[in-house]
């Protein structure tokens, strides 16, 4: 509730106050503390100032109309102009995993933190993008990103992005000194960044597994499901398979042909994605919050999300609009309903704040200097060989060879 509304605002649940819970299967975090109500407060003080309503970007839905036209006019060339050009088609299928990309990183996750207009049906509209566009669930994405990753990130067994097995299977990659090491590790510097294009493959058949096998996504359940989201759900599994599977087979491209493409795709985008948001929450510079044995997290929520963010490149305008403004991710992280365009605005005050409070900012100053990190944090805990075990991990290891 205080990650969008102002502390004064919270007075309002008092009237709903029915008791403290006795347990709790998730981690808590102490109150909020003078950083967070000064940072807060430097924020709207400098927004007023400005006269700028933090959820109207300028020139917003032109961009998303922009992105719109783009993706459908490269997959037209694609389709049914280029089908028999391999050149021409392979060139039209990187603009529409581009701007594919651009879409999700703007109209998908602006929606999904209630960053553009304070509109409830605008947030709808450009949420079905995910489903219809990229034929991914919104719904799954939402349960992830929302509930699970921005309240307990890098928190393990709860930050569902950074979950280290699934059903007992140990992650192919080791980001966290509490997972168990395996030989096999020694190499994931090397192996990993190849296979984050895989991620889009990957997001598409888990989401599957989470929505009508697991009904959880890592330790974090899915809620039930409603008519409307289901609706969405199917709805745009039709409308994308229709465009990007049965109307060009039907315009007669080869099958060899259009499954190299989509998959050309979904690998382009994968990369771009992955290596965005890994930058910013697995590497050397971060850290990788523990609960205590009440599972209380040490730091408020304010505070951990300055120690598990990173930025990069701030002062690049090339690079902050390539990376839709998520290189200035700790801004984003602390202000999620500020509109993306206006995060470079923030950064700066996030930086003095934290200069002001002695607590450490963590930046990179270019793109090559994060991915630097990232790939030195793997090759680290690759050649870790004496992890810190969970009791879980280490029951693992003993039932089970690998």
């Amino acid at each position: 509730f205080e990650m969008y509304h102002d502390f004064s605002v919270a007075k309002v649940l008092d009237q709903f106050y029915v008791g403290e819970l006795v347990t709790h299967e998730l981690p808590v975090y102490p109150e909020s503390g003078e950083f967070a109500k000064t940072l807060k407060k430097r924020v709207k003080d400098h927004f007023k100032q400005l006269g700028v309503n933090p959820k109207n970007g300028t020139w917003t839905i032109l961009r998303y109309l922009i992105f719109l036209i783009v993706i459908f006019s490269s997959w037209y060339l694609q389709t049914f102009v280029y089908r028999d050009h391999l050149v021409g088609c392979t060139i039209v299928t990187f603009v529409f995993a581009l701007f594919t990309t651009f879409g999700t990183m703007n109209a998908t996750h602006d929606c999904s933190h209630f960053s553009v207009t304070h509109k409830p049906w605008v947030w709808r509209l450009l949420g079905s993008w995910h489903d219809f566009i990229t034929g991914m669930s919104e719904y799954v994405w939402t349960n992830q990103h929302i509930i699970g990753h921005h309240l307990y990130t890098n928190v393990d067994k709860a930050d569902p992005d950074i979950v280290s097995t699934v059903k007992d299977v140990p992650d192919l990659r080791r980001i966290k000194k509490t997972q168990t090491w395996f030989p096999r590790y020694f190499y994931q510097h090397i192996y990993m960044p190849i296979l984050y294009g895989l991620l889009g493959t990957k997001t598409r058949i888990t989401e599957l597994l989470i929505l009508f096998v697991y009904r959880r996504n890592g330790t974090l359940k899915i809620a039930k499901t409603s008519t409307a989201h289901w609706c969405l759900f199917f709805g745009g599994k039709v409308f994308y398979y229709t465009y990007r599977i049965l109307i060009p087979l039907w315009v007669g491209m080869p099958v060899s042909q259009l499954l190299s493409l989509v998959f050309l795709c979904d690998v382009l985008a994968s990369y771009y994605l992955a290596l965005i948001f890994q930058f910013s929450h697995v590497n050397t510079n971060v850290q990788w919050p523990l609960p205590d044995e009440n599972k209380v997290i040490q730091a408020d929520w304010w505070e951990m999300q300055i120690q598990t963010c990173l930025d990069y490149a701030t002062d690049s305008w090339f690079v902050t609009f390539m990376a839709g403004t998520l290189n200035h991710h700790t801004a984003h992280h602390v202000f999620p309903y500020v509109h993306q365009c206006y995060l470079p605005l923030v950064t700066p005050i996030v930086r003095k704040t934290c200069e002001d409070f002695g607590i450490k900012y963590n930046c990179c100053a270019t793109v090559w200097d994060a991915f630097s990190s990232h790939v030195q944090h793997l090759k680290h805990l690759g050649h870790d060989y004496k992890p810190e075990r969970s009791k879980h991990e280490v029951s693992m290891l003993k039932q089970k060879t690998y």
